[in-house]
């Protein structure tokens, strides 16, 4: 098992990870900033606000998501079509390990 685990590539764990996450949270809660020109003081961030735009259209809010980043459902889809990517290569590779007789 630790074997098969270890395959398994670091991007497609984040990025699934990421996306369970914004699933999980409440968009309309406090959020914690991960932005480095909001942390650094600077405003006006074309990034800021995608991880809520995601987030909302993941809890079926379109109005709230655009409201956000207009952009969040091109984000949403990139990350989903990259996951599936990263998955159908995963499976393309996989060889069971074969057990002693």
């Amino acid at each position: 098992m630790q074997r098969a685990v270890s395959r398994i590539p670091l991007e497609l764990i984040v990025w699934t990870t990421g996306l369970i996450y914004l699933a999980l949270i409440d968009p309309h809660g406090a959020v914690p900033q991960f932005c480095v020109y909001k942390l650094a003081g600077f405003s006006g961030c074309p990034g800021c606000g995608l991880g809520s735009a995601v987030s909302h259209l993941l809890h079926g809010e379109l109005q709230a998501s655009w409201e956000s980043h207009p952009l969040g459902g091109l984000a949403l889809a990139a990350l989903v079509l990259r996951i599936l990517q990263l998955l159908r290569q995963q499976f393309a590779t996989f060889k069971p390990e074969k057990k002693p007789v």
